[in-house]
């Protein structure tokens, strides 16, 4: 550590150089973090789990005529006929597709009547087998059964039959211990609900919402002049399903059949937006990281240049080339320690104001201390090459080329 005085002294005799290099070094750590932060959460929200058994799964929609009687009574056949199918385990038909950003949400409270909701939440309309077609995972509770079943021009809601939630909704709810949600009454857009059962996962119809993993389910067929479906195939006849389900319902002319997708192809589209954003932060990542070393290594460079005459003569006077090699990576460090010291204020600053005007979530201390070892990593390697380089050199070259 004997080197350490003379080498501060001459970067406080030099100031413009270094204070240039430890301002770049800071700007760059402060956006190298929040960038790596911004794209852990941007890989965590299209690589979401869906809750859903997606590789035998698609959906499509279908117009219905008549009179409320018929539009349910046809709605039956479709569903019996579709069933009927060899390539067909099972299908039910719900008013919300999940990610096709199609759906409805309500406000979840606790006590009915209050102005402030607890939560909000995904709202699955449909067929009683609901959870057995998607493949949700049942890990508290009970699920429905064909009792519990009714087709209704409204969400039944009003009727308290008793609804199943995501976890993830019973959490929002009890912190503390989800479990609790399970018996509990629910109020949902003020409709009175018991919760009589939840699921380990239900992405809902919004890939971009908040709220995208708060769902609930209840065993209505709600009626309109249209249906979804989402059938479940058996495991390895996705596409002959698709076929066979398209060739059964065109028989009828009169019918308008759209959006035949595979849930694997929904789920794609609806992320479209955040993988181009995961992109774009992965190549301001690399760049920035180009710019550490490129900056380190320029300015490195450019100072053991300009200190070639010194180097030889402290060469001549017994100087080792480890001396050499250990007084320059020192100086490197003191250089990158105080760029990083102020790229933590710089980061903390920065995030505050990133939380506070787009509601984004604070970087997680980890990540600073990931940053500082990725810098400090960058700042050696930058260095290394030139220092060798020039310890290498013999005390007349130095001296001479100077």
């Amino acid at each position: 550590m004997k080197d350490l005085k003379p080498i501060l002294k001459s970067l406080l005799y030099a100031k413009t150089a270094p204070l240039l290099l430890i301002l770049q070094i800071a700007v760059a750590f402060t956006i190298l973090v929040n960038s790596v932060f911004m794209l852990v959460q941007k890989h965590s929200e299209f690589t979401n789990p869906s809750g859903l058994d997606e590789d035998v799964l698609f959906s499509f929609q279908m117009s219905l005529h008549g009179s409320p009687e018929e539009r349910v009574a046809s709605i039956y056949r479709d569903l019996d006929a579709i069933r009927a199918l060899d390539s067909v385990e099972e299908v039910v038909t719900v008013n919300s597709i999940p990610l096709s950003h199609r759906g409805a949400g309500m406000e979840v409270r606790l006590k009915q009547g209050t102005h402030e909701y607890d939560s909000k939440a995904g709202l699955y309309a449909g067929g009683h087998q609901m959870i057995e077609t998607m493949g949700l995972k049942l890990i508290a509770g009970e699920g429905f059964t064909l009792s519990d079943e009714r087709a209704l021009k409204d969400f039944g809601l009003s009727q308290p039959v008793g609804v199943v939630i995501t976890k993830a909704l019973a959490q929002d709810l009890y912190p503390n211990d989800w479990r609790q949600a399970l018996g509990k009454t629910l109020y949902l857009n003020d409709k009175e609900q018991s919760v009589r059962g939840i699921v380990e996962q239900l992405v809902g119809p919004w890939s971009f919402w908040g709220y995208k993993n708060n769902n609930f389910l209840v065993p209505t067929l709600f009626m309109m002049t249209d249906a979804s479906f989402i059938v479940r195939a058996h495991k390895g006849l996705l596409d002959q399903s698709i076929r066979d389900v398209k060739d059964l319902l065109l028989v009828d002319p009169s019918r308008d059949i759209d959006n035949f997708m595979k849930i694997t192809e929904t789920r794609a589209w609806a992320y479209q937006p955040q993988i181009a954003a995961y992109n774009t932060l992965k190549i301001v990542i690399v760049g920035l990281s180009i710019i550490i070393m490129l900056g380190v290594f320029g300015q490195t460079r450019y100072t053991i240049l300009k200190r070639q005459k010194q180097i030889g003569i402290r060469r001549a006077l017994g100087a080792s080339r480890n001396e050499i090699i250990r007084y320059f990576m020192l100086e490197n460090l003191c250089i990158n320690v105080c760029g990083i010291l102020f790229g933590l204020g710089l980061t903390i600053v920065a995030n505050n104001l990133l939380v506070m005007h787009f509601g984004l979530v604070p970087v997680p201390a980890h990540y600073l201390l990931i940053g500082v070892v990725v810098v400090l990593l960058a700042g050696v390697l930058a260095v290394l090459q030139p220092v060798l380089k020039t310890a290498s050199i013999s005390p007349t070259e130095a001296t001479r080329s100077a």
